[in-house]
């Protein structure tokens, strides 16, 4: 589970700088509308390719540092602290919290108890997971409008 999360985490800041550089880059050409055909749309696209993925990852570090201090033990450590939610004293009585999970889409850190009941916790932001879907989305719709773009410019150049 941790281990997932050291992979994504620096993979998706790589990505993220890269579609930035390629998306102002592409935003910054002169020729981007005559050249092949939705040349336009490849700097927006990369850009909300861009966005979509900073806000993954910024829900990703909020989950990594409840792991952080899910696995941090000692006195203090059961139940886990993330898990410490207003009414969790309820989900803590007989058979209480027996442990977590991490979802990685949508995002979050998940408490389970062992009645097989399962709770989410506050600790990723309310807004990464609709706005990672929006931004997602609308990265897709462009490269599509793009590679429609282009294909109709094909079709364009073919008959002519």
């Amino acid at each position: 589970m941790a281990l997932l999360l050291l992979l994504l985490i620096p993979g998706g800041l790589v990505a993220c700088v890269a579609l930035t550089g390629y998306g102002l880059r592409r935003l910054g050409r002169r020729d981007a509308g005559r050249a092949g055909g939705g040349g336009r749309l490849h700097g927006p696209a990369a850009l909300a390719g861009a966005a979509a993925i900073a806000v993954y990852v910024w829900g990703l570090l909020h989950v990594a540092g409840a792991v952080l201090a899910a696995e941090d033990g000692g006195t203090d450590s059961a139940p886990v602290r993330p898990c410490r939610t207003p009414g969790w004293q309820e989900w803590a009585k007989d058979p209480g919290i027996t442990g977590y999970t991490v979802s990685y889409l949508p995002v979050r850190f998940v408490c389970e108890t062992g009645d097989g009941g399962r709770y989410t916790t506050g600790d990723v932001p309310r807004y990464v997971n609709p706005a990672f879907f929006c931004l997602a989305v609308t990265a897709v719709a462009i490269t599509a409008a793009a590679a429609l773009d282009t294909e109709r410019r094909t079709r364009t150049r073919a008959t002519t």
